[in-house]
């Protein structure tokens, strides 16, 4: 009893405390483990959330999808073919965009009008007409912008011409013609894409004092302006870019250098170039994003896509919808299968060019291409 009198009640009060302080040393440890995972769940979200502030595109280059002319090349199952081998590369972005590099025209009722007969015969003049029974299949592939600012998009003449653009439209496909933009909202923000060329109805590219002034009244209206233009002489012995002139077969095709960074001067976020029928390397200017060239996406006869001319990419890019400034992107390497057919290209030969265009042309240039294609600011 003595025992039970003495002991407890001193041995109760210390096992009381121990309770306590065990208590408090659990709260402690669970409360800070709580705040640990609190705060890094707050910088998952937080970086979820700049992520969500990216402006994504996904851009190509010229598209083909086949022709009555010159020569007769229709791909079968109405295009779905394309579909199929690349139509996954091209989905998840805000924007995709290609050049149209062609008209739609109705078979038997609008003519190839651009070449003479002669012309024609000698292999120097080409006219590409497109079923417009093929234009689902650029909407399958998930265009939603397409330039008709080229030299092919009045081969079948001006109605033929107009026609293109309503269908487009009819796909849900906004052009951007010459002369004029592409309208599109991306959460609630006003975006304009702008065409440039070298033909005589188009804003000419040569004319670097007119094509900063159309982007900086479209940066009145717009809260993102990106340009695409058509030019450069083409061909496998075209693929550097340089601060010149550049005229392919009489015509005045720009100075792409000049013309670029006139552009993004006056306010554009980012530059698309096709035209050359090869790829060219990019370059980051002021922060934006510049594409020189990008090449044949998907020409379906009548378009040489040996050697170089058949590799090209898809280029991802993810822009900062606050200030238009390059965040980061990614080259998807393509390679056509004759006569025409996009494909994952496992050699990823369009990387390797682009890297190392860039360092020939753009040694300075601060942008990292990993061999994976992965393109980060320095």
């Amino acid at each position: 009893m003595y025992f039970l009198r003495y002991f407890a009640p001193k041995y109760a009060l210390q096992a009381c405390l121990y309770t306590v302080f065990g208590l408090f040393f659990l709260w402690n440890t669970a409360f800070t483990q709580y705040a640990a995972s609190s705060q890094n769940s707050s910088s998952q979200n937080t970086a979820k959330s700049a992520f969500g502030q990216a402006l994504r595109i996904k851009a190509v280059g010229d598209v083909l999808l086949g022709s009555y002319t010159p020569s007769r090349f229709i791909p079968p199952d109405s295009g779905n073919v394309f579909v199929t081998s690349i139509g996954a590369q091209l989905r998840g972005a805000d924007i995709c965009f290609g050049n149209f590099e062609a008209a739609f025209a109705i078979e038997g009722k609008m003519r190839a009008q651009k070449c003479s007969e002669a012309s024609r015969r000698r292999g120097v003049c080409y006219e590409f007409g497109t079923p417009p029974f093929l234009a689902p299949s650029l909407k399958k592939l998930g265009f939603t912008v397409m330039s008709v600012d080229n030299n092919h998009a009045d081969d079948y003449g001006a109605d033929a011409a107009e026609f293109t653009k309503q269908t487009l439209r009819e796909q849900g496909i906004v052009p951007a013609p010459k002369r004029g933009h592409a309208e599109i909202m991306i959460a609630g923000k006003r975006v304009a894409i702008a065409a440039f060329g070298f033909s005589e109805t188009s804003h000419k590219i040569s004319d670097v004092e007119n094509s900063a002034r159309v982007v900086r009244e479209l940066k009145k209206s717009y809260e993102r302006v990106l340009v695409s233009f058509h030019g450069g002489a083409e061909g496998k012995n075209a693929m550097h870019t340089s601060d010149k002139t550049e005229i392919f077969v009489g015509e005045n095709r720009g100075n792409m250098i000049q013309f670029a960074h006139a552009v993004i001067d006056a306010g554009a976020d980012m530059v698309i170039g096709h035209g050359p029928h090869v790829l060219r390397a990019v370059e980051l200017y002021k922060n934006r994003f510049i594409a020189y060239s990008l090449g044949n996406f998907l020409t379906y006869g009548n378009i040489n896509v040996k050697g170089v001319s058949g590799i090209a990419c898809v280029l991802e890019a993810s822009l900062d919808k606050a200030s238009g400034e390059f965040l980061g992107g990614r080259i998807i390497p393509v390679v056509q299968r004759d006569p025409g057919i996009p494909e994952l290209d496992p050699a990823q030969q369009a990387i390797t060019l682009i890297r190392e265009l860039t360092s020939s042309d753009f040694p300075a240039t601060p942008l990292v291409i990993e061999a994976d294609g992965t393109i980060r600011r320095k």
